[in-house]
């Protein structure tokens, strides 16, 4: 894997070239994430996002925005985080030229008129009320808010119909002439590259007329732990949908990759812990899983279920048996190797296309100010023993760990 990192009329580019494919893909990554917004402009983000694919200059509607990019066979989407706003265009090579010209009229031109502001915003209630019909979303919503806190790192990314309805075409255009600057971007290039210094010029050329500096800086973050270990939110659905979470690693850490191995014990692939023991052999529930996250200033550890309304009870006691082995120590060699593989072989199929390569590399470099190659992170999971998974179990103790759920 070789990559090249430059400044190109000040922003921040990556360029990994994949001669074995045939696609390229231009990613522009943005730190202009939902932490930045408060209460009141809350969801200023996504609704940006959605606005830039609708009224550039050169491609003044949305059927025009869409035409540019199926007329040459590409694919085009974005999505907004806590930590970023994301856009690729992914495309046949010799149609890099034009993909980078879409993703610069949608982000450096937007018009906002305002009659089709007020009726987008009809499409994001659509989308707000889509995921509180669906407790298996909603319940990630409002966990974040009870582990974190209401604060501006994780209260959620939409949040609600009044916040939606007072947004303005001015406060829109000062979002992005706050966040959408030279020094908050990152322009990836990633797969078969034909013409690298043309791809250069071009960036330098029609992203040069972007201001250099934000205007906000990302606030403090302060871990804050509910008082109770466990809440809940009523809805009245058909099925209990849990969360338990404890402290993770942020990126910083190398612990991280112990995480990982750990959370594939727990559940990660059909033969592992919860996915054997609570769904195969109880039949508590359809899906189940356990992940480890790293963020730029935290990590997380978490179990994720839909159980059994009217076996709910005994469903968390099973699922407390296996982590409470897994704090204690109770899991073996054969299971550890076999974890080990599975991250190996996971994370080589993960980057095989260039849009997939692109996000591999900024996603390092947004959250940990660096980028390993696919080499030292394999050697990372190949250097681990089965006692650096035991010196992190102690994160799921019962005594670490919280419960939310909807009911």
């Amino acid at each position: 894997m070789k990559y090249s990192i430059e400044k190109i009329n000040w922003i921040e580019c990556i360029f990994v070239p994949m001669e074995d494919i045939n696609s390229v893909t231009v990613e522009i990554m943005c730190k202009a994430w939902s932490i930045y917004e408060n209460k009141e402009n809350n969801w200023i983000s996504h609704f940006l996002e959605h606005l830039f694919f609708k009224w550039g200059k050169k491609y003044p509607t949305p059927q025009s925005v869409a035409e540019a990019v199926d007329k040459f066979g590409g694919e085009f989407n974005a999505y907004t985080g806590e930590e970023y706003a994301w856009y690729y265009v992914k495309c046949a090579p010799n149609f890099i030229s034009q993909a980078i010209d879409v993703l610069w009229d949608m982000m450096i031109n937007p018009q906002f008129p305002k009659e089709e502001l007020e009726r987008e915003k009809w499409v994001v209630i659509q989308e707000l009320k889509m995921y509180e019909d669906n407790p298996m979303a909603l319940v990630m919503e409002k966990w974040q808010t009870f582990f974190y806190g209401d604060n501006s790192y994780w209260r959620p990314i939409i949040w609600t119909i009044e916040n939606i309805s007072s947004f303005t075409q001015d406060m829109l255009f000062k979002h992005k002439a706050d966040l959408y600057t030279k020094d908050n971007l990152i322009i990836i290039v990633a797969g078969k590259i034909e013409d690298m210094e043309w791809i250069k010029h071009q960036i330098s050329d029609i992203f040069g007329w972007l201001a250099e500096n934000k205007k906000l800086d990302k606030p403090k973050f302060e871990r804050i732990l509910p008082q109770s270990n466990k809440w809940f939110w009523d809805k009245k659905t058909e099925q209990n949908h849990l969360v338990i979470s404890s402290v993770g690693f942020s990126g910083d850490h190398d612990e991280r990759y112990a995480a990982n191995v750990l959370a594939t014990i727990m559940w990660w692939n059909m033969s592992s812990r919860l996915f054997q023991n609570i769904r195969e052999k109880q039949g508590l529930c359809y899906y189940i899983k356990a992940m480890h996250g790293s963020n730029q200033d935290f990590g997380t550890f978490l179990i994720r279920a839909g159980i059994d309304k009217w076996r709910f009870d005994f469903g968390i006691e099973k699922i407390y048996e296996e982590i409470q082995k897994i704090a204690n120590w109770e899991f073996w060699q054969e299971e550890f190797d076999n974890a080990i593989w599975y991250n190996i072989g996971q994370i080589q199929m993960w980057i095989e296309s260039s849009n997939e390569m692109a996000s591999f590399v900024w996603w390092q470099y947004l959250i940990y100010n660096k980028i390993e190659s696919l080499d030292q992170i394999l050697q990372k999971y190949k250097n681990l023993t089965i006692n650096d998974i035991k010196d992190i179990a102690k994160i799921l103790d019962k005594n670490n760990l919280y419960l939310y759920w909807i009911q």
